[in-house]
């Protein structure tokens, strides 16, 4: 007689309680033996994807046919098609009730799957069980059907032929009061098959067995029943491993405790955090992607770069992956390069250009430039540390090997496709280890007796998850057609899937049982309880104290209760010393000084300064910048360079008298030259909508040289931009200053500095606690002994402000003179406060200079500061 069981680790239990009494098998395992020995081949999950694609290759759609391109189409078709499988339906019997386009199209994928199937003799996952009830020969055998708590059709169809006379199956409490519906379906579905039931009386005695009785009978609960609520997930896993060291400190074995979750994806990662905190060792036969695993971010993240031809944001998501030692600080060099930095890994190291796949390679060959990536930087030294990351890369390689056609030709494209399928359809154990206290969902916990087991997330779509019809086939639909006796589990059905899962898990505990839920998901929101939580009566939710599980959690909780400890005083100190003012390094007042004369200064890194001397510190001096993502944020600067570009193109070659009608044609090909130069760079990336706004460019660049103020009558223009070295002196400091003028004139009023601005903003400094004063054209009148200076915008094709004895006339309460002091006085104080060391938050008092600040998280200002008179 056999054994059969849901799971390999029901199997285990059951043999060591028979003393390793005959052979175990799962139902899948016993339908996989019969299905090879008839000459079956289960399908690959890497192949999977390409098998329905090439069974479904040739159908003509109706409702799918404009969607049947789209992946998301054939995921869900394919989880369709296994619930049909699941059903134990016939493919003519789903075209006989299929009435509109839509379960038309549904009904002829099903059915052209299943002759695919038939013809390959392959069978996926899903139809194990109902491609084995449909074998020729079968014979029938005595076996043990025990841990189940609901069989669904297939499974049944293959037991109506699997088990002979004499077998037994069990089903738990299908003929009590109140019985799980799933399981009484299945019993029914039993004794029309020709089984007798036979109830077995008796008091239940185990804990899983009274909690059990008691959801059912809606009585009073177990003894050995304890509920604790937490505030949050974290919280609720912390209690829950306490619990597990105090079981397992009484002398219980790991193999005799278990944690159920239901919501794999929400838990494992605490799970695995918090015991690697208090040195647990929890094992799972959970698999995750290895697309999850930071060994396929890091792969990923090399195939990405290829896709994105190696530019500044892709190349640097791979250099600066935590796993990659690239050999140099890869943070600082991002910084350095920012995001106009040209295509390619050679940009960042020459030595790495060996990470670019050419276009034309062999499966070989570009195999060895992977092995070279995990070899050279820094990943095989890793591995030699880390058993999970070593499994990782074993299974990676070896798919790899087995998928790869050796020295075959092919295109890059086509070996990056098959790495990308690799990582999606290759999958490695969520929890690694060899033994130790058991993390299962529901279906691996059928069948299995523990001593202890907690049930994590009782709340609502935690566990039970949420139950939908699928949308091609919805409720409705399936309502008709099991009127045509044709019968598709709905939501209320899957539902009770889940009733019949956590029944299932927590009957096998033998001593106690605890069920837990968070009051708060990871997102932060409230979470209802999970109606399986609120089936037993209020009997007081219990939370007893436990010991903490490390030293770390020990000194969090002493923190929070303002023991402080000796270690963490100083950095408490640090912080309280910051948040009220008080001077110090930490709030801003250096030890050392920063003389201006040690460093060269440009009028972008004085707008800085003069704007907030911290944001200029923790910009220039900390590196603390963040640079843009060119791929998501706009990047302004480069229009800049192009209307620029265009405006001096405009005025090269000019005459004394000047040249209006040949400007336009002049500014239009320096603009293509500038965009044809930026392109080349990398810095200008053209989307889809790059015709239009080359033509607003154009459009602005037109307005911009035919403008009567672009070059006054009486102007010639005498020097187009250039850099320019000056030196200037306020006070006991001196600048070296290094600008770019973008344009001189000889004018009837003397020398004239032309400042083009893009639109019409115009960078200020602080003085008198108000963001009003204008530096930039006073240091380059100085630098160059122009007379005035004026500020052209670009955009609007007209003059923003000015500044010299000209400026006098058109602007009221406008001195030069008083403007040449201000911007002097400015200079002395920024020297003297740099020369103390003072770098502390300087803003102007109506904050704006704090409103697009990116340094705001380590700043302690808070607008309550008042900013000294005159300061920068």
């Amino acid at each position: 007689m056999s054994l059969i069981v849901p799971n390999v680790q029901a199997g285990r239990d059951v043999r060591g309680t028979l003393r390793n009494a005959g052979a175990a098998r799962t139902l899948t395992q016993t339908a996989r033996d019969a299905l090879q020995a008839a000459g079956w081949q289960p399908l690959r999950p890497g192949a999977r994807e390409a098998f329905y694609r090439d069974a479904l290759d040739g159908l003509t759609f109706e409702y799918l046919g404009p969607l049947a391109a789209r992946p998301g189409t054939l995921a869900r078709l394919s989880g369709l098609i296994g619930e049909l499988l699941r059903a134990n339906l016939e493919p003519g019997a789903v075209q006989a009730v299929a009435g509109s386009a839509r379960e038309r199209d549904v009904a002829g994928a099903f059915q052209a799957v299943v002759a695919r199937c038939v013809e390959r003799r392959v069978y996926d996952v899903a139809g194990t069980e109902y491609f084995a009830a449909r074998l020729d020969r079968l014979p029938a055998r005595r076996a043990v059907v025990h841990g189940f708590a609901y069989f669904d059709a297939a499974q049944l169809a293959l037991l109506d032929r699997l088990l002979g006379p004499g077998s037994l199956l069990t089903l738990p409490a299908s003929e009590v009061p109140g019985a799980q519906r799933r399981t009484q379906e299945s019993a029914a579905a039993l004794r029309a098959l020709g089984f007798r039931n036979a109830v077995v009386d008796g008091r239940a005695r185990s804990t899983g067995d009274q909690v059990v009785d008691g959801y059912l009978q809606r009585g009073s609960a177990s003894a050995g029943l304890r509920r604790e609520e937490h505030a949050d997930i974290d919280a609720e896993v912390r209690s829950c491993l306490r619990q597990v060291r105090a079981w397992l400190a009484q002398g219980t074995r790991p193999e005799r405790l278990a944690v159920i979750v239901r919501h794999e994806a929400t838990y494992l990662g605490t799970l695995a955090d918090v015991a690697r905190e208090y040195d647990l060792p929890l094992v799972s036969g959970a698999q995750q992607p290895l697309l999850n695993t930071p060994l396929g971010g890091v792969v990923q993240a090399w195939v990405n770069a290829h896709a994105r031809d190696w530019r500044y944001g892709a190349a640097r998501r791979l250099l600066t992956h935590p796993l990659v030692d690239a050999g140099f600080d890869a943070l600082r060099r991002a910084r350095a390069l920012q995001p106009q930095c040209p295509p390619g890994a050679a940009a960042w190291a020459p030595s790495l250009a060996w990470l670019e796949l050419p276009a034309e390679t062999t499966w070989q060959a570009g195999l060895q430039v992977l092995e070279r990536l995990v070899a050279e930087l820094g990943i095989a030294v890793r591995c030699r540390q880390d058993p999970a990351l070593n499994v990782a890369l074993g299974l990676l390689t070896d798919r790899l090997d087995r998928e790869a056609r050796r020295d075959a030709p092919c295109h890059r494209e086509e070996l990056l496709g098959l790495v990308a399928h690799v990582l999606r359809s290759t999958t490695v154990p969520a929890l690694l280890g060899r033994s130790g206290v058991r993390v299962a969902n529901p279906l691996a916990a059928l069948g299995r007796r523990f001593d202890h087991i907690w049930v994590l997330g009782l709340a609502d779509t935690l566990f039970p998850r949420p139950a939908a019809d699928h949308p091609l086939i919805d409720s409705v639909v399936r309502a008709q057609w099991h009127a045509a006796g044709v019968t598709v589990p709905d939501a209320s059905s899957l539902a009770s899937v889940e009733e019949a899962l956590f029944l299932g898990a927590v009957g096998g505990a033998g001593l106690d049982v605890v069920l837990s839920r968070p009051l708060r998901g990871v997102d932060g929101r409230t979470l209802r309880p999970s109606p399986f939580w609120q089936r037993f009566d209020d009997a007081g939710v219990r939370h007893e104290p436990l010991p903490l599980g490390s030293d770390e959690e020990r000194a969090l909780l002493l923190a929070l209760d303002g023991q402080v400890p000796a270690a963490l005083e100083a950095r408490v100190a640090v912080e309280v010393a910051r948040d009220a003012g008080r001077p110090g390094p930490h709030a801003g007042h250096l030890e050392r000084a920063l003389p201006v004369a040690a460093r060269r200064w440009s009028p972008s890194q004085l707008h800085a300064a003069g704007a907030c001397r911290f944001q200029w510190f923790a910009g220039r001096l900390l590196h603390l910048e963040e640079p843009l993502d060119p791929d998501r944020v706009e990047d302004r600067r480069v229009t800049g360079l192009l209307l620029h570009a265009a405006l001096d193109g405009a005025l090269q070659g000019e005459g004394e008298a000047g040249d209006m009608g040949g400007r336009t044609a002049r500014a239009h090909a320096a603009l293509d030259r500038k965009v044809a130069e930026l392109r080349r760079s990398g810095a200008l990336r053209p989307g889809p909508l790059w015709p239009v706004q080359a033509e607003e460019l154009r459009r602005t660049v037109t307005r911009a040289v035919r403008s009567p103020v672009f070059v006054p009558p009486g102007w010639t223009p005498a020097a187009l931009e250039e850099r320019r070295d000056f030196t200037l002196t306020a006070g006991e400091h001196t600048y070296e200053l290094t600008g770019i003028v973008d344009r001189v004139d000889r004018t009837p009023d003397g020398l004239t500095v032309t400042d083009y601005k893009t639109g019409t903003y115009v960078s200020q400094v602080v003085q008198n606690g108000k963001l009003n004063l204008e530096i930039q054209l006073p240091l380059y009148m100085a630098a160059l002994r122009a007379a005035n200076g004026r500020y052209f915008s670009i955009e609007q094709a007209g003059t923003i402000g000015g500044a010299g004895p000209a400026a006098e006339g058109g602007r009221r309460k406008y001195s030069w003179a008083q403007h040449e002091q201000d911007v002097t006085a400015f200079l002395t104080a920024l020297g003297d406060h740099l020369a103390a060391g003072n770098v502390a938050p300087s803003p102007d008092q109506a904050g704006q200079a704090c409103t697009y600040c990116t340094f705001l998280p380590v700043c302690r200002y808070r607008g309550a500061a008042p900013v000294e008179e005159g300061q920068a």
